[in-house]
């Protein structure tokens, strides 16, 4: 083996110590930096409590706040111009009232509402409700009118579809 071989055998060895070093101190630097990242956005313990009444008084104002519309206007409107309908619900909040139709589970057997106003029972538009709601539902009946606070999810099949409902009780 010459001198010269023997050499840049050495340098290889050499550079790829210093590259696993360098591998190893980029990676201790970015764990690092996510644990400092975490250890910062974490939410404070310190927040300041907001009561039950305070949250419910918050509620209410952006509640107030809300376009009102029926269920018949959401099936109505899908019905004529889907487009223009998710222009106006679709990720948009609303109240919306109206005779309940059906109360269902879905796949996950999470609750869902559906009111009268659809184009038949099959087009009835559909609220699925917030989890802070969800145990309301056990009380409802066919035929009593409701008004929800809901996030419009576009349509299926012209059926429109609201979630994170959340009831209203005085109107």
């Amino acid at each position: 083996m010459s001198f010269c071989h023997h050499y840049v055998t050495l340098i290889f060895k050499e550079l790829a110590v210093s590259v696993k070093r360098a591998i190893g101190i980029v990676l201790a630097v970015g764990l690092a930096i996510v644990v400092i990242k975490g250890m910062v956005n974490a939410p404070s313990q310190s927040r300041p409590h907001v009561s039950d009444m305070e949250r419910r008084e918050m509620e209410v104002k952006r509640v107030a706040t809300l376009e009102s519309y029926t269920a018949a206007d959401l099936a109505s409107a899908y019905r004529e111009n889907t487009y223009a309908a998710d222009l106006t619900f679709k990720d948009k909040q609303f109240k919306v009232k109206g005779t309940v139709a059906n109360i269902n589970t879905d796949f996950r057997g999470k609750p869902y509402i559906t009111m009268k106003g659809g184009a038949n029972q099959f087009m009835e538009p559909q609220f699925a409700l917030a989890k802070s709601d969800e145990r309301f539902a056990a009380a409802l009946k066919k035929g009593e009118t409701i008004t929800l606070a809901c996030t419009g999810r576009g349509d299926v099949a012209k059926t429109p579809m609201s979630g994170e409902c959340t009831f209203i009780w005085l109107d």
